[in-house]
This record gives structure tokens, C-alpha cells and sequence, in this order.
């Protein structure tokens, strides 16, 4: 894959799973996508013969959602 293009323009459709913990978001109409393993509970789909992001998923959400609380916290403090 050469490059990866963030989507313009694309409704931004959200479904957070509470009983798996898991904020899935799309772009635009859902469609075939591959995925990328971030190794850090994000996992990235995109379009392979466009390279265009069709959407991600966040495992763990509310982990993730003390994290950016915690990142905030010190950012208005510091």
C-alpha cells in the first residue's frame, strides 16, 4: 500500500458496543475494506484499491476514553 487517504466529505456514522467495549466509526457508506493492526487496540479498515480510510475501530474504548480524560487533565493543569 503506498499511501492511506482520510476520507472528505463522508457522513460519519458511530455504534459503540458497550457489552464488548468496542466504538466502531465508519465513513460513508459501509463497503469491502481490509484492516490495520495498529498493535495498540485501533484497528484502521480501508478501501485497497483506493487506499481511502472507510473507518476504524477502538477496542477497549473506555480504557482509551481515561486516557484521553488523563491527557486533558494535565494539559488544563500544566
Amino acid at each position: 500500500m503506498e499511501k492511506v487517504i482520510f476520507p472528505q466529505g463522508k457522513t460519519v456514522n458511530s455504534y459503540y458496543d458497550e457489552k464488548a467495549d468496542v466504538l466502531y466509526v465508519s465513513f460513508g457508506e459501509p463497503r469491502p475494506s481490509e484492516v490495520l493492526d495498529t498493535g495498540e487496540d485501533l484497528l484502521i479498515r480501508f478501501d485497497p484499491k483506493t487506499g481511502e480510510i472507510t473507518g476504524f475501530t477502538v477496542l477497549n474504548f473506555s480504557e482509551f476514553g481515561q486516557e484521553i480524560e488523563e491527557l486533558i487533565g494535565k494539559e488544563a493543569v500544566g
